[in-house]
This record gives structure tokens, sequence and C-alpha cells, in this order.
């Protein structure tokens, strides 16, 4: 069981983090300004795309949150945990933000074939990375 401090000094399960819905409409407009920050330091190229619950999905099938989430869940469940693990991240410590985009954008720019023609692979790979990264940060382990 993972438990992580929370910004008023308790600590959270894990599990209750990733289903918890605030963290996730609070991460859902993050990880959307997360990606479209790192594609504009990668190419300089301004969008506002809406990451793909799928990309958020397989990231997080590749990650070690996957075995904290259970059961089977769909794309949108599992696009959801994602959101409410960075939202958790970003209110915990609002100065990771800046890690956050140029951790992403190292990525892509190592990964920038896949960009524009194969963006939703990009985008899901660069957030398994993210995930991943933050996990190892977390201590949590699959």
């Amino acid at each position: 069981m993972v438990f992580l401090d929370t910004p008023n000094n308790f600590s959270l399960k894990l599990e209750n983090i990733l289903f918890d819905n605030n963290f996730a409409k609070f991460g859902d407009s993050l990880v959307n300004f997360l990606y479209n920050s790192a594609i504009y330091e990668s190419t300089k190229n301004l969008q506002g795309v809406k990451v793909w619950d799928q990309c958020l999905a397989e990231a997080c099938r590749n990650s070690p949150l996957r075995s904290y989430i259970g059961g089977r869940k769909n794309a949108g469940e599992l696009g959801d945990a994602v959101e409410a693990f960075l939202g958790y991240l970003y209110i915990k410590n609002s100065l990771v933000l800046p890690e956050m985009i140029a951790t992403l954008s190292r990525f892509i720019r190592n990964n920038i074939d896949l960009y524009p023609k194969n963006e939703r692979k990009l985008c899901s790979i660069a957030f398994s990375h993210l995930i991943n990264y933050y996990c190892e940060k977390n201590d949590i382990s699959a």
C-alpha cells in the first residue's frame, strides 16, 4: 500500500488519489496544458489539442499505476487515473510544473520523428515516460 503526503501533511492512499474525481477534473486541464506546452517547447508549433483518453489509458497500462487500479477499466477511467495522479502531484508541489513540461519536451524532442504523422503514439509514449518518471521519483512500483 502506497501513501503519499498531501499539501496539508496527511497521507492519502494512492488508490484514493487515482479515483478522486476532483483530482481527475483538475488533472484534465493540467494534462492538456502540459502536452500543448511541451509540443510548443519542442516544435515551436502552437496548438490546443485535447489529449486523447486512449493515449492516457495506454500510458497508464505501461506504468506502475495500473496495478493500483484493479479490475477491468475502460480508457476513460484509466485516463482519469492518470489525470488524478498528475493533478495531485501539481497540487502537492506546484513547482513541479516546469519540471513536468521539461520532461515531456525532452522526450518529444528525442522522438520528434513521430510528430505530426503519429502524434497519438508520441503522446502516449511521452506520458508513459512522464508517469514512470514520477512513479520512480515517489517510490511507486507495480
